[in-house]
């Protein structure tokens, strides 16, 4: 198990924001807090051309239930709602209950190396055969594929 522990994991901002407003949203809830330097990781940049990518740095987001919450409650009225959540081991459990709570706002959860035995209808392990020490980081290519795969079925353009 890789340690999220490191007191520089908290610098930085709580959420880092890229991609077109309106565009389908991809929020990552990050337990590992990568995105210190104010942009979502490399791997993921390219996705920003037709996704808005939301993510949420744990380790400097304290409150980031909270957080998580309000960016739901702002995709309250979309039409349709297209919001999909990517999070990674040992947030599993707390996104799964935080996303039951606004059901009608998600269409999918996809979790990387899941703490738990995962069986809500709307959410899917992503795959990989990486030997990373688990979780894999959310920045890894094989995370960034995962993700494009299981939202290749919902792509509109």
């Amino acid at each position: 198990m890789r340690e999220f522990d490191e007191p520089s994991r908290a610098a930085g901002p709580g959420v880092v924001i890229d991609g077109p407003a309106g565009a389908p949203t991809v929020l990552v809830i990050d337990p590992a807090g990568e995105s210190v330097h104010h942009e979502i990781p490399a791997t993921w940049r390219p996705l920003t051309e037709h996704l808005r990518i939301v993510w949420l740095r744990v380790p400097a987001a304290p409150t980031w239930k909270s957080t998580v919450d309000t960016v739901l409650t702002r995709h309250r009225d979309d039409t349709p709602t297209v919001l999909d959540i990517v999070t990674s081991g040992p947030l599993a459990a707390d996104v799964l209950d935080l996303v039951a709570a606004h059901r009608d706002l998600v269409r999918s959860v996809l979790l990387v190396d899941p703490e738990i035995q995962v069986d809500a209808p709307f959410a899917q392990v992503i795959p990989h055969a990486n030997t990373t020490p688990v979780p894999l980081p959310l920045g890894h290519p094989d995370v960034v594929q995962g993700v494009l795969a299981a939202l290749e079925p919902h792509r509109t353009t």
